[in-house]
């Protein structure tokens, strides 16, 4: 219970519930592009596996997966963040084309997906990759 604050001052009451559990999912296996990997700009498919176990093997129910692809460079510096993409997936999609776009050639990329459970616990494996000349 706290106090609501409006125009600066306190007022009535705040109320709320938390949902905490200790469901940690275990991270994604990065399944494509390998790690390292040299692939080209067109036609790149990222994929994973799905998850459905905690890290101590009980079963998981995973609402969302997260995906996230950066260019492995230090960013611009009046830039807030690296150039990057970055999706909330459906639990059912376990792989995403990548838009030609979005990926530069010759270019040092990081990506992780994070898998997120239903009481907000979530996961993340990492990997990077590059693209061809």
């Amino acid at each position: 219970t706290g106090s609501a604050i409006e125009s600066g001052e306190k007022k009535g009451k705040t109320i709320g519930t938390a949902w905490l559990t200790h469901d940690i999912p275990e991270g994604p296996v990065l399944l494509s592009p390998a790690e390292d990997a040299v692939v080209p700009v067109e036609d790149l498919l990222v994929s994973w596996s799905p998850v459905d176990k905690t890290i101590e093997g009980s079963d998981v129910y995973i609402i969302s997966y997260q995906l996230i692809i950066e260019k492995d460079e230090t960013p611009h510096p009046n830039m807030i963040g690296k150039r990057g993409l970055g999706m909330y997936l459906p639990s059912s999609v376990t792989q995403i084309p990548i838009p030609k776009e979005f990926l530069e050639p010759g270019t040092n990329y990081k990506w992780e997906v994070l898998a997120i459970e239903e009481s907000g616990n979530q996961t993340l494996t990492s990997g990077q990759f590059s693209t061809e000349e």
